[in-house]
């Protein structure tokens, strides 16, 4: 879901992304129909992911492009000018298909990469491997998103709260952001030192909410229509995914009588979820 309506971005052009396309030494003439290009490849991609038991799906290969292409987008922040912690805020963007990957393993062979996977069983040791991905995702994407309040003061963040009446007479807009900048670090330090589910469902909630401020207040502005604005709540897709993932592993136990294969999509033949 990530993928795909960050996708819908590039596919209807967006002038904040001309500056990673000038980094490369791309015009703005030639940057708009590579970036509808790209979004109909993150597109495509996310489609894989969500049909990736189909048998024709690319599921690994999808994967495998997704971690390296959110870590490639991720890195272009401090690149063109942002400071290097924006890096760490984009963990929503290649954490969550990492931890996907490492649940649908590496496949036997090549052509493993380009089939489709069912449900592969899970070891406890894949299961922890798992989780701790998800929690060093959520913790750092917590923890510098909630210096944008806490550090940076980013104003459009007043005007996301200003949407919704916060924070009222309580205090003033630049205190009520720090205040939230520093409460969201310590909700992210919260989750790698001691994740409890109770917790993890109030960061979903938290995210849902804070994420749909975009399309209440309209802010950053934007040179769409402001409905177009659900696109960069639903691009966030991965910061509800994870905590709801993380979630759901917590309880989980391994069965150690269940052997760790997935049914392949060739025969007989069984490939191993590792």
């Amino acid at each position: 879901m990530n993928f795909i309506f960050h996708g819908f971005w590039g596919v209807l052009g967006r002038e904040s992304w001309l500056r990673f396309f000038a980094f490369a030494g791309i015009g703005e003439e030639a940057a708009y129909p590579l970036m509808a290009l790209i979004g109909a490849v993150e597109i495509a991609a996310g489609l894989v992911v969500l049909f990736m038991p189909v048998r024709f799906m690319p599921a690994r290969a999808a994967l495998l492009f997704m971690v390296i292409w959110g870590l490639w987008t991720a890195e272009l922040r401090p690149l063109t000018g942002s400071p290097w912690w924006y890096f760490l805020e984009s963990a929503g963007y290649y954490g969550p298909p990492l931890a996907l990957l490492l649940w649908v393993g590496w496949g036997n062979s090549i052509k493993d990469w380009f089939r489709g996977v069912a449900a592969p069983a899970l070891t406890q040791d894949k299961v922890e491997i798992i989780k701790w991905t998800l929690r060093l995702s959520i913790g750092a994407y917590l923890i510098t998103h909630g210096a944008y309040g806490a550090i940076e003061g980013k104003l459009f963040l007043i005007g996301h709260f200003a949407s919704v009446g916060l924070p009222g007479p309580l205090t003033d807009p630049e205190t009520f952001l720090f205040a939230t900048g520093v409460f969201e670090m310590a909700l992210g330090a919260l989750v790698l030192i001691s994740p409890m589910r109770p917790i993890l469902v109030f960061v979903l909630v938290w995210k849902v909410f804070t994420e749909l401020l975009f399309v209440t207040s309209g802010l950053p502005a934007i040179e769409h229509a402001q409905a177009f604005h659900m696109l960069s709540t639903l691009e966030r897709f991965g910061m509800f995914g994870a905590p709801a993932g993380l979630f759901i592993l917590m309880a989980y136990r391994a069965n150690p009588d269940r052997a760790e294969t997935s049914p392949a999509f060739s025969g007989a033949t069984a490939v191993s979820g590792r």
